[in-house]
């Protein structure tokens, strides 16, 4: 749906980083950008899962709402914006770097328990936290008001409370789980799956959000030290100098930062884990 008031400099600078185009550009140019992310973000592709369906639909209302604003901006044939780098630059565009490798997706990811974040195949310790690693092989949910029951091979179930993810790292905030594996799992962590959905439902809470994901990535850092865990300590440290350059951006470019970072985590976010 196109804005309903007249889009700014700043909303068609925006909408232009987005779709990772540069002025000037044409409808085709416009359409043909949207089309290809889209392809990539569009809810119908994640049906299997709640966690990344929601997501996905995000990023689907970002990627439209840029369309419609640069289809606006053509339409009123207005003079491009000037997007030279300024003092304060924001990156969001897929070439952020990683500082090291991801495993292949695998084209059939398990089901994400919308309620925990947990799905077949994580890791996990349980209550005090502190012994041996197990595998969660699902979920279930005792009724609608009840709690969730984690499974698992060769122990009872467990209520999800007691249940801790392990052997992770976040690559949203970078922070991250012991105990220290040769194939840690890249997921996003339960604290950036609960702020995706409040960054949906209130756009206005991105500062908080910002500081949220410094904070975690701070703690990422003092807990990849202690595992001695050089690619953990690599990605969080990463992760914290991101966070610090959003400090001073504006509400409108630190909104579309955050969108481009929680879609570039559920983009990656396919291999199961083991």
């Amino acid at each position: 749906m196109a804005p309903s008031a007249a889009p700014g400099p700043r909303d068609c600078a925006r909408a232009l980083w987005l779709l990772g185009l540069t002025a000037p550009v044409t409808r085709e140019e416009v359409t043909a950008a949207w089309r290809a992310r889209v392809s990539r973000t569009h809810p119908d592709l994640h049906a299997s899962s709640a966690a990344k369906s929601d997501a996905a639909a995000v990023l689907t209302r970002a990627l439209n709402d840029a369309r419609a604003t640069l289809n606006r901006w053509i339409e009123d044939r207005r003079d491009w914006p000037d997007v030279r780098p300024r003092a304060t630059t924001v990156r969001f565009d897929e070439a952020d770097p990683e500082p090291w490798p991801e495993r292949a997706p695998s084209a059939e990811p398990a089901v994400v328990d919308r309620r925990t974040g947990l799905r077949a195949g994580d890791r996990v310790r349980l209550w005090p936290y502190d012994g041996d690693v197990e595998q969660v092989q699902g979920t279930e949910l005792d009724g609608p008001e009840g709690p969730t029951w984690v499974l698992f091979a060769d122990r009872a179930a467990v209520r999800s409370e007691r249940v801790r993810l392990a052997a992770y790292s976040c690559p949203v905030c970078g922070v991250c789980a012991g105990p220290a594996v040769d194939d840690p799992a890249v997921r996003p962590c339960p604290d950036c799956l609960v702020d995706l959905r409040r960054l949906d439902d209130r756009p206005a809470e991105a500062p908080r959000i910002r500081r949220a994901i410094e904070a975690r990535a701070e703690a990422g850092v003092s807990i990849a030290r202690e595992l001695d865990d050089g690619r953990l300590i690599d990605r969080a440290t990463e992760r914290r100098r991101w966070a610090r350059r959003l400090r001073d951006a504006g509400p409108e470019d630190l909104h579309a930062a955050l969108l481009a970072a929680f879609g570039r985590a559920w983009e990656r976010w396919g291999a199961p884990v083991g």
